[in-house]
């Protein structure tokens, strides 16, 4: 049993729940947290209306093949060449593919592409993918210049600038075996630090790693990483509980402070750049199942006073959030919505909207389509 599972039976009871296990990656609790979002959004009434209105500053690549397909093209469809050593321009996102549904034999899925802002696709051999329940993370700072990947060769992970080609390794190895379980990868936002940690049964702490000098510090085991400030200070981290969360603010000095959430909440975004300020998605937990209530949680993570619930202005009605991101500037959240009307178990379709925390407005940032993909990943979004 996980955690989530757990969770979902203390609040849910013995209401009946969606099966979303079509495309679920065996014991991903990550994915189950999607899969009980997802299944919390077939009853959901968010309290939303209007459609979404946004300068579009992610453009998307995909936008006209989207305009004349309802789905767009599979991943198979489209033309893709491997990453370059170096001028690559800011990734847009990235996805791991997938055999299933209309591939053509021998397809050759599990392996990770990026995809421009510009429009073009690359395949990523150098980045392991997925093998049987193992899947190996990927992850994209918020700007897009910069990802980290894990290196089957070198079994340990490497962070890569996009535009020079310039790799750092991070100095410890890991073997293989520790990512047949839920994993997590996160990088500050320029890059230097990077954060490890796996759900594993023997308890095996994740690892921060400075990847400029090599210095690295432990977290906590069981803890999903959600934010790296530039300096390393702090590192925010998540660990959920059957009806409350808890936030782990880790400084330098491996300093800790530690705030219980009195509420079952699977969403974060990360920390603010104020440093104290942080987001959740509103869950009705009086429901059975539980769904969302159209509002984002404002609250102080060093304190875990809520300072404010504003209820989204502007999503397309049939829209649920699936996830939240970075921040934009002191007021905006990146949210990655979902819509609820398709099936749960697609991964297609998706898109972010930056959300202002002071008004609830929202505005479109960029629609992320790829039928046939396995995992899409998002920059910047907490995972």
């Amino acid at each position: 049993m996980t955690r989530l599972h757990d969770a979902l039976t203390e609040i849910a009871g013995d209401a009946p729940m969606v099966n979303l296990a079509d495309r679920a990656i065996s014991g991903s609790r990550r994915r189950r947290r999607t899969n009980a979002i997802l299944a919390a959004a077939a009853t959901a009434l968010v309290a939303v209306l209007g459609t979404g209105v946004g300068t579009g500053l992610l453009p998307s690549p995909l936008s006209r093949s989207i305009a004349a397909s309802q789905h767009g093209p599979y991943w198979w469809e489209i033309a893709s060449s491997p990453l370059p050593d170096r001028g690559v321009t800011s990734l847009s996102y990235a996805y791991l593919t997938s055999c299933e549904s209309a591939a053509p034999p021998k397809c050759k899925g599990r392996t990770w592409r990026v995809v421009t802002r510009d429009g073009k696709t690359y395949d990523v051999p150098q980045a392991a993918g997925s093998s049987g329940s193992a899947t190996a993370p990927l992850t994209i700072t918020p700007d897009g210049r910069t990802m980290a990947y894990y290196s089957r060769q070198e079994q340990t992970f490497k962070v890569r600038d996009l535009k020079s080609g310039k790799e750092l390794t991070a100095p410890m190895k890991v073997p293989p075996r520790q990512l047949d379980t839920e994993t997590f990868l996160r990088l500050s936002d320029n890059g230097r630090y990077l954060a490890f940690t796996a759900f594993r049964g023997d308890n095996q702490p994740g690892l921060l790693v400075d990847m400029r000098n090599g210095g690295t510090s432990t977290l906590p085991a069981g803890w999903m990483p959600v934010s790296i400030a530039d300096d390393g200070d702090p590192a925010v981290m998540v660990n959920w509980k059957d009806t409350s969360s808890q936030i782990l603010l880790m400084s330098p000095g491996n300093r800790k402070h530690t705030v219980t959430i009195p509420r079952w909440s699977q969403e974060f975004s990360a920390l603010a750049p104020d440093k104290h300020t942080m987001a959740e998605i509103g869950m009705d937990t009086k429901t059975r199942p539980i769904k969302q209530d159209g509002t984002l949680l404002v609250f102080d993570a060093v304190s875990g006073k809520v300072t404010a619930k504003v209820a989204a202005r502007g999503l397309p009605e049939d829209t649920v959030m699936l996830r939240l991101g970075n921040w934009l500037n002191d007021t905006e959240v990146v949210v990655l919505t979902i819509p609820s009307s398709e099936p749960p178990s697609r991964e297609d379709s998706r898109t972010a909207y930056a959300m202002n925390i002071k008004t609830g407005q929202v505005r479109k940032l960029q629609t992320y389509q790829v039928p046939g993909a396995y995992l899409t990943v998002v920059p910047g979004i907490v995972w």
